[in-house]
């Protein structure tokens, strides 16, 4: 067991229920993404709101009546009270007015949740309609449209028309594409957006798939970069929030189910897509028997019900295909790859801001700090080994790391498209993890990243790294970053055709028999970062209006 999981176990039986609720009524509302106005008059309601809704909802006074019609020849309108929906525009930093039929808020299980919406009316700019795919194709889209321009973080200023009984907030707009759903761990923008389930999702929409991305958890990243995936043939939603039938209710014909985490609350989505005809292809990533990866949720006879349900079955590395002839399960191994939009050996542009100046070589790393599989002395020993060489470390130092060396920086967590501009000017890639079963089971994805970028890698001795081109291993780090930097820069092109994320998902594709699809426009990254606002700042009297 894990020293973090010994803690946890340990210590959580000794904290009191309410102290422990409180704080994951905080830590729930961190989760939530979207920025709403709630346009409110009575005292009573005001109050409900701000005490049951999450902290990126602020109340506000109903404002009169504004003159927009200088700015209506920008906005757009769709459903029956547009009018109602224009005037909401007149709130500060509203970018969406939405009317909607609303679900009265409150406390459930003991958090703080989003009321759901049925949207009756909804006014936005036309830069921010043409943003998420243009106008919906009829009163039954609305609330698809309203779900995209949430999800593309635009601020939403709210009428709320409270129904108890008949609140319907379910998307009904048609699915004309070959669907995907991807049942992940984690939302979409979760480690930079650089999760194998994003990039999957990613692919699968440039393809030409409609791709609904669902997520288990919510980030555990410490900072919220604001990331936003924008794409009309993208969905994403929570795994309380998927409605299986009311998916199937949109599509003309079965699709294709990719399980990337074998968790028990995904048995009832694949049972029922399954029945429906889809194709479900079970994605081993991860040795979740680990209770630093899978931690209290795993359970080995859930895993194996996914291996023996699924119609095909991928692994990311060997290791973890062989974990799976235990079931007798036929297992086809997909590696990690590198998104060619992003990485290449073309330097472009100056050097990032904060990448620290070096009469030396730089040796840098790009991924996740936490873990017993991160090794830190081995770290440590590179820097000091190199005293001219500057190592740069990129990811959420959200525990903290031990003492390093001056010649040691660590720049934070980096979006994955703000990445490019560091590696590429990295001398060597590090991947420094100690050999265990776990980092043997892991195909590190920021390996093709470095080999894209033409950086030589260092490593250790890790069996999914066998026979790679341009990964220099050593049962020291030392020597295995001597060797590489003695080797220089590898063939990026080479790389980027040997591993890229099309060949990858073509091959699951092919397993599934998925037709390939007319390629669309890629998925749009931008940063919008939430509001979390501070509870005496929830309550905004005297609103002025945009005239």
């Amino acid at each position: 067991m894990s020293g973090a999981m010994w803690v946890k176990q340990t210590l959580r039986p000794l904290i009191p229920d309410r102290l422990m609720a409180r704080f994951r009524l905080a830590q729930h509302s961190r989760q939530v993404r979207t920025n709403v106005d709630v346009v409110l008059a009575n005292s009573g309601e005001q109050r409900r709101w701000l005490g049951t809704t999450p902290d990126t909802y602020r109340v506000v006074e109903a404002p009169n009546p504004a003159d927009v019609s200088e700015s209506a020849r920008e906005i757009e309108t769709f459903g029956g009270d547009t009018e109602r929906a224009i005037e909401l525009l007149a709130v500060p930093d509203a970018e969406v007015g939405v009317v909607a039929r609303v679900a009265r808020p409150a406390i459930v299980d003991r958090r703080r949740v989003e009321p759901r919406m049925e949207p009756i009316a909804i006014a936005a700019s036309s830069e921010a309609i043409a943003e998420v795919g243009g106008p919906p194709s009829g009163p039954e889209a609305l609330a698809g449209l309203l779900e995209r321009l949430r999800h593309a973080g635009r601020r939403i200023a709210l009428e709320p028309v409270v129904d108890d009984g008949s609140v319907d907030a379910r998307r009904k707009d048609p699915i004309a594409l070959p669907p995907v759903v991807i049942l992940s761990a984690v939302p979409t923008h979760d480690v930079g957006g650089g999760s194998r389930a994003t990039q999957l999702a990613l692919e699968f929409t440039r393809r030409g798939n409609h791709v609904t991305y669902v997520a288990l958890f919510g980030t555990q990243e410490s900072l919220d970069l604001g990331l936003r995936f924008i794409h009309p043939n993208l969905e994403q939603t929570r795994a309380d929030a998927f409605d299986p039938e009311s998916l199937l209710s949109r599509v003309d014909g079965p699709g294709l189910v990719v399980v990337e985490i074998p968790a028990r609350g995904y048995r009832a989505p694949v049972e029922a897509l399954q029945a429906a005809g889809w194709s479900v292809l079970y994605d081993v990533i991860d040795d979740w028997s680990d209770p630093a990866l899978g931690g209290e949720w795993y359970d080995a006879a859930t895993e194996e019900w996914f291996a023996q349900t699924a119609d095909h079955v991928t692994a990311s590395a060997t290791d973890l295909a062989r974990r799976m002839d235990r079931w007798g399960v036929e297992t086809v191994v997909v590696p990690n790859a590198v998104n060619t939009d992003l990485f290449s050996g073309d330097l472009h542009g100056e050097p990032p801001s904060d990448l620290p100046d070096s009469d030396g070589p730089i040796f840098g790393y790009v991924g996740s700090l936490y873990g017993e599989w991160f090794d830190w002395d081995a770290l440590r020993r590179v820097s000091v080994s190199f005293p001219i060489a500057r190592l740069v470390v990129i990811g959420d130092d959200k525990a903290g790391h031990p003492d390093m060396p001056d010649n040691v920086s660590f720049l934070g967590l980096k979006a994955q498209f703000e990445l490019p501009p560091y590696v590429q000017r990295f001398d060597v890639g590090l991947l420094p993890f100690s050999v265990s079963d776990t980092t043997h089971a892991v195909s590190p994805l920021k390996v093709y990243e470095y080999l894209a970028s033409g950086v030589p890698v260092a490593a250790p001795p890790l069996r999914a790294l066998d026979g790679l081109e341009g990964v220099s291993v050593n049962d020291d780090l030392v020597e295995a970053v001597r060797q590489a930097f003695d080797d220089g820069p590898v063939d990026s092109a080479s790389a980027i055709a040997e591993h890229s994320w099309r060949e990858r998902v073509a091959t699951m594709a092919n397993l599934a028999n998925l037709d390939p699809t007319q390629e669309t426009t890629p998925v749009k990254i931008v940063t919008r970062p939430p509001t979390h606002y501070e509870k005496g700042s929830r309550l905004v009297k005297g609103t002025p209006l945009r005239r």
